[in-house]
Protein backbone atom coordinates (compact mmCIF):
# COMPACT_ATOMS: atom_id res chain seq x y z
CA UNK A 1 0.00 0.00 0.00
CA UNK A 2 1.35 3.40 -0.94
CA UNK A 3 0.35 6.22 1.39
CA UNK A 4 0.82 9.95 0.96
CA UNK A 5 3.42 11.89 2.93
CA UNK A 6 0.82 14.53 3.72
CA UNK A 7 -0.94 12.05 6.00
CA UNK A 8 2.07 11.84 8.33
CA UNK A 9 2.14 13.94 11.49
CA UNK A 10 5.22 15.20 13.33
CA UNK A 11 7.25 14.05 15.13
CA UNK A 12 8.16 11.35 12.61
CA UNK A 13 10.28 8.23 13.05
CA UNK A 14 12.13 6.86 10.02
CA UNK A 15 13.16 3.22 10.36
CA UNK A 16 16.25 2.28 8.24
CA UNK A 17 15.22 -1.33 7.83
CA UNK A 18 17.59 -4.21 8.50
CA UNK A 19 17.77 -6.64 5.58
CA UNK A 20 16.89 -10.26 6.47
CA UNK A 21 18.97 -13.12 5.06
CA UNK A 22 18.44 -16.87 5.06
CA UNK A 23 21.02 -19.58 5.79
CA UNK A 24 22.15 -19.46 2.14
CA UNK A 25 23.16 -15.79 2.50
CA UNK A 26 20.23 -14.75 0.27
CA UNK A 27 17.76 -11.94 0.94
CA UNK A 28 14.68 -13.56 2.44
CA UNK A 29 11.60 -11.67 1.27
CA UNK A 30 9.20 -13.78 3.33
CA UNK A 31 11.15 -12.83 6.45
CA UNK A 32 11.00 -9.20 5.33
CA UNK A 33 7.21 -9.37 5.13
CA UNK A 34 7.06 -11.00 8.56
CA UNK A 35 9.28 -8.30 10.06
CA UNK A 36 7.29 -5.49 8.45
CA UNK A 37 4.13 -6.90 10.03
CA UNK A 38 5.84 -6.56 13.42
CA UNK A 39 7.02 -3.01 12.68
CA UNK A 40 3.51 -2.15 11.49
CA UNK A 41 2.44 -2.49 15.14
CA UNK A 42 4.98 0.15 16.26
CA UNK A 43 5.19 3.94 16.03
CA UNK A 44 7.55 3.89 13.03
CA UNK A 45 6.20 6.15 10.27
CA UNK A 46 8.60 5.64 7.35
CA UNK A 47 10.31 2.37 6.43
CA UNK A 48 13.54 3.02 4.54
CA UNK A 49 15.11 0.42 2.25
CA UNK A 50 18.74 0.88 1.22
CA UNK A 51 20.60 2.26 4.22
CA UNK A 52 23.96 1.73 5.90
CA UNK A 53 22.37 -0.18 8.79
CA UNK A 54 20.41 -2.19 6.21
CA UNK A 55 23.67 -3.34 4.58
CA UNK A 56 23.00 -1.37 1.39
CA UNK A 57 26.54 -1.92 0.07
CA UNK A 58 26.00 -5.70 0.31
CA UNK A 59 22.87 -5.65 -1.88
CA UNK A 60 22.58 -5.49 -5.64
CA UNK A 61 20.00 -3.35 -7.41
CA UNK A 62 17.60 -6.21 -8.14
CA UNK A 63 17.57 -7.18 -4.46
CA UNK A 64 16.90 -3.61 -3.36
CA UNK A 65 14.05 -3.20 -5.84
CA UNK A 66 12.36 -6.45 -4.87
CA UNK A 67 12.81 -5.71 -1.16
CA UNK A 68 11.33 -2.24 -1.62
CA UNK A 69 8.38 -3.71 -3.49
CA UNK A 70 7.72 -6.20 -0.69
CA UNK A 71 7.95 -3.45 1.93
CA UNK A 72 5.68 -1.11 -0.06
CA UNK A 73 3.07 -3.84 -0.39
CA UNK A 74 3.29 -4.82 3.29
CA UNK A 75 3.35 -1.53 5.20
CA UNK A 76 0.32 -0.63 7.26
CA UNK A 77 -2.09 2.26 7.06
CA UNK A 78 -0.49 5.59 7.89
CA UNK A 79 3.04 4.48 7.00
CA UNK A 80 5.11 5.01 3.84
CA UNK A 81 8.12 3.37 2.24
CA UNK A 82 11.29 5.20 1.28
CA UNK A 83 14.28 4.23 -0.87
CA UNK A 84 17.88 5.17 -0.17
CA UNK A 85 20.20 6.43 -2.91
CA UNK A 86 23.91 7.19 -2.58
CA UNK A 87 25.35 8.03 -5.99
CA UNK A 88 27.49 10.99 -7.10
CA UNK A 89 26.03 10.68 -10.62
CA UNK A 90 23.01 12.82 -11.49
CA UNK A 91 21.98 10.47 -14.29
CA UNK A 92 22.25 7.34 -12.12
CA UNK A 93 20.47 8.99 -9.20
CA UNK A 94 17.51 9.92 -11.40
CA UNK A 95 17.43 6.50 -13.04
CA UNK A 96 17.26 4.87 -9.60
CA UNK A 97 14.68 7.40 -8.43
CA UNK A 98 12.32 6.39 -11.23
CA UNK A 99 12.88 2.68 -10.59
CA UNK A 100 12.17 3.13 -6.88
CA UNK A 101 8.99 5.06 -7.59
CA UNK A 102 7.78 2.15 -9.73
CA UNK A 103 8.58 -0.21 -6.84
CA UNK A 104 6.24 1.72 -4.55
CA UNK A 105 8.35 4.28 -2.70
CA UNK A 106 6.72 7.54 -1.60
CA UNK A 107 10.01 9.21 -0.66
CA UNK A 108 13.71 9.11 -1.52
CA UNK A 109 16.53 9.42 1.01
CA UNK A 110 19.54 10.87 -0.84
CA UNK A 111 22.93 11.56 0.71
CA UNK A 112 24.73 14.78 -0.05
CA UNK A 113 27.69 14.15 -2.39
CA UNK A 114 30.93 14.21 -0.42
CA UNK A 115 32.48 16.90 -2.63
CA UNK A 116 31.24 20.39 -1.74
CA UNK A 117 31.97 21.93 -5.15
CA UNK A 118 29.46 19.65 -6.95
CA UNK A 119 26.58 19.79 -4.46
CA UNK A 120 24.73 22.71 -6.07
CA UNK A 121 24.84 21.30 -9.59
CA UNK A 122 23.89 17.82 -8.38
CA UNK A 123 20.80 18.86 -6.45
CA UNK A 124 19.67 21.51 -8.93
CA UNK A 125 19.21 18.70 -11.45
CA UNK A 126 18.15 15.91 -9.09
CA UNK A 127 15.49 17.90 -7.25
CA UNK A 128 14.12 19.39 -10.47
CA UNK A 129 13.62 15.99 -12.09
CA UNK A 130 13.06 13.58 -9.20
CA UNK A 131 9.62 11.92 -9.37
CA UNK A 132 9.48 11.82 -5.55
CA UNK A 133 10.25 14.22 -2.68
CA UNK A 134 13.72 13.92 -1.19
CA UNK A 135 14.92 13.50 2.37
CA UNK A 136 18.48 14.89 2.43
CA UNK A 137 21.01 12.91 4.46
CA UNK A 138 24.13 14.66 5.74
CA UNK A 139 26.22 11.51 6.21
CA UNK A 140 29.84 12.03 5.23
CA UNK A 141 30.92 8.51 6.20
CA UNK A 142 27.92 6.15 6.14
CA UNK A 143 29.61 3.36 8.12
CA UNK A 144 31.07 5.69 10.76
CA UNK A 145 28.15 5.17 13.17
CA UNK A 146 28.01 7.32 16.27
CA UNK A 147 30.99 9.56 15.47
CA UNK A 148 30.97 12.88 13.61
CA UNK A 149 33.10 12.92 10.44
CA UNK A 150 34.11 16.12 8.66
CA UNK A 151 31.00 17.93 7.30
CA UNK A 152 30.47 17.56 3.56
CA UNK A 153 29.77 21.29 3.12
CA UNK A 154 29.35 24.53 5.04
CA UNK A 155 26.11 25.08 7.02
CA UNK A 156 24.73 27.72 4.68
CA UNK A 157 25.11 25.53 1.59
CA UNK A 158 23.52 22.54 3.32
CA UNK A 159 20.61 24.74 4.34
CA UNK A 160 20.27 26.31 0.90
CA UNK A 161 19.87 22.86 -0.65
CA UNK A 162 17.34 21.93 2.04
CA UNK A 163 15.37 25.07 1.12
CA UNK A 164 14.82 23.95 -2.48
CA UNK A 165 11.55 22.71 -3.94
CA UNK A 166 10.91 18.96 -3.76
CA UNK A 167 12.85 18.62 -0.49
CA UNK A 168 10.96 16.81 2.27
CA UNK A 169 13.56 17.45 4.93
CA UNK A 170 17.13 17.25 6.21
CA UNK A 171 18.88 14.70 8.46
CA UNK A 172 21.79 15.88 10.61
CA UNK A 173 25.22 14.41 11.13
CA UNK A 174 26.50 13.84 14.69
CA UNK A 175 28.18 17.20 15.36
CA UNK A 176 25.50 19.09 17.29
CA UNK A 177 27.42 22.38 17.39
CA UNK A 178 27.72 22.34 13.60
CA UNK A 179 24.14 21.18 13.03
CA UNK A 180 22.74 23.85 15.34
CA UNK A 181 24.13 26.34 12.82
CA UNK A 182 22.65 24.40 9.88
CA UNK A 183 19.27 24.68 11.63
CA UNK A 184 19.41 28.45 11.08
CA UNK A 185 19.40 27.91 7.29
CA UNK A 186 16.76 25.15 7.03
CA UNK A 187 13.23 26.59 6.63
CA UNK A 188 10.59 25.74 9.22
CA UNK A 189 8.43 24.08 6.57
CA UNK A 190 11.10 21.40 6.00
CA UNK A 191 11.68 18.45 8.33
CA UNK A 192 14.84 18.66 10.44
CA UNK A 193 15.77 15.24 11.85
CA UNK A 194 18.34 13.96 14.31
CA UNK A 195 20.45 11.02 13.11
CA UNK A 196 21.15 9.03 16.29
CA UNK A 197 18.97 7.32 18.88
CA UNK A 198 21.23 8.29 21.76
CA UNK A 199 20.94 11.95 20.78
CA UNK A 200 17.18 12.40 20.46
CA UNK A 201 16.88 14.86 23.35
CA UNK A 202 19.98 16.76 22.20
CA UNK A 203 18.43 16.95 18.75
CA UNK A 204 15.22 18.47 20.04
CA UNK A 205 17.30 21.14 21.82
CA UNK A 206 18.56 22.36 18.42
CA UNK A 207 15.16 22.15 16.76
CA UNK A 208 14.88 18.58 15.45
CA UNK A 209 11.32 17.34 14.91
CA UNK A 210 11.95 13.77 13.76
CA UNK A 211 14.59 11.08 13.41
CA UNK A 212 15.96 8.34 11.24
CA UNK A 213 18.36 6.19 13.19
CA UNK A 214 19.50 2.57 13.31
CA UNK A 215 18.01 2.32 16.79
CA UNK A 216 14.53 2.88 15.34
CA UNK A 217 14.66 -0.75 14.19
CA UNK A 218 14.80 -1.85 17.82
CA UNK A 219 12.56 0.56 19.71
CA UNK A 220 10.69 2.99 17.42
CA UNK A 221 8.16 3.78 20.16
CA UNK A 222 10.95 5.09 22.40
CA UNK A 223 12.17 7.31 19.55
CA UNK A 224 8.66 8.73 19.13
CA UNK A 225 8.18 9.29 22.85
CA UNK A 226 11.58 10.96 23.28
CA UNK A 227 10.86 13.29 20.37
CA UNK A 228 7.51 14.26 21.84
CA UNK A 229 8.92 14.84 25.32
CA UNK A 230 11.91 16.77 24.02
CA UNK A 231 9.78 19.02 21.83
CA UNK A 232 7.49 19.67 24.81
CA UNK A 233 10.50 20.47 27.02
CA UNK A 234 9.92 17.52 29.36
CA UNK A 235 13.63 16.74 29.65
CA UNK A 236 13.64 15.51 33.25
CA UNK A 237 10.76 13.17 32.47
CA UNK A 238 12.60 11.85 29.39
CA UNK A 239 16.05 11.30 30.95
CA UNK A 240 15.47 7.74 32.12
CA UNK A 241 14.14 6.59 28.73
CA UNK A 242 17.04 8.26 26.90
CA UNK A 243 19.47 6.54 29.28
CA UNK A 244 17.97 3.11 28.53
CA UNK A 245 18.25 3.75 24.78
CA UNK A 246 21.84 4.91 25.08
CA UNK A 247 22.90 1.90 27.15
CA UNK A 248 21.69 -0.50 24.45
CA UNK A 249 22.97 1.75 21.65
CA UNK A 250 26.46 1.93 23.15
CA UNK A 251 26.71 -1.86 23.23
CA UNK A 252 25.33 -2.75 19.81
CA UNK A 253 26.23 0.15 17.53
CA UNK A 254 30.02 -0.48 17.30
CA UNK A 255 29.19 -3.82 15.67
CA UNK A 256 26.84 -2.20 13.11
CA UNK A 257 24.59 -4.83 11.48
CA UNK A 258 25.75 -7.64 13.77
CA UNK A 259 24.85 -5.64 16.86
CA UNK A 260 21.51 -4.34 15.61
CA UNK A 261 20.51 -7.76 14.28
CA UNK A 262 21.38 -9.47 17.54
CA UNK A 263 18.90 -7.18 19.30
CA UNK A 264 16.21 -7.87 16.72
CA UNK A 265 16.80 -11.63 16.79
CA UNK A 266 16.31 -11.58 20.56
CA UNK A 267 13.07 -9.65 19.98
CA UNK A 268 11.68 -12.26 17.56
CA UNK A 269 12.50 -10.75 14.17
CA UNK A 270 13.49 -13.21 11.43
CA UNK A 271 16.54 -13.43 9.18
CA UNK A 272 18.68 -11.44 11.57
CA UNK A 273 22.09 -12.65 10.43
CA UNK A 274 24.36 -10.17 8.57
CA UNK A 275 25.49 -10.93 5.03
CA UNK A 276 28.98 -12.45 4.93
CA UNK A 277 31.64 -11.53 5.91
CA UNK A 278 30.27 -11.08 9.41
CA UNK A 279 31.60 -8.88 12.19
CA UNK A 280 31.55 -11.17 15.22
CA UNK A 281 29.62 -10.07 18.27
CA UNK A 282 31.50 -11.25 21.41
CA UNK A 283 29.58 -13.44 23.85
CA UNK A 284 30.03 -10.96 26.70
CA UNK A 285 28.48 -8.19 24.57
CA UNK A 286 25.57 -10.48 23.66
CA UNK A 287 24.91 -11.14 27.34
CA UNK A 288 25.05 -7.44 28.22
CA UNK A 289 22.72 -6.51 25.36
CA UNK A 290 20.22 -9.19 26.37
CA UNK A 291 20.21 -7.89 29.94
CA UNK A 292 19.59 -4.30 28.79
CA UNK A 293 16.82 -5.42 26.42
CA UNK A 294 15.18 -7.24 29.32
CA UNK A 295 15.57 -4.22 31.60
CA UNK A 296 13.79 -2.15 28.92
CA UNK A 297 11.06 -4.84 28.69
CA UNK A 298 11.81 -5.40 25.00
CA UNK A 299 12.26 -9.13 25.57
Amino acid sequence: MKNELSKLNDPLVGLPMLTPFNDKDEVDYDFAQYNIEKWNKTDADIIIVGTASGEESFLNEAEKLKLLSVVSDSIGEGKVSCAGIDSPSIKETLRLANEYEKAGASLLRIRYPRKESVINEYFNDVLKHSPLPVLLMHQGDPLNFGVAPKPVANPQLLGEIASMDNVFGYVTEHDMRFESTVRNYVPENKKFWICNGSMILLGTLIGCNGTTTAFANIWPNAMKNLLKMGIEGKYNEAKNLQRKVKEIDNLMLPFIASGIKYCLKEMGYKGMVPRKPITKLPKNIQMEISKKLADAKLI
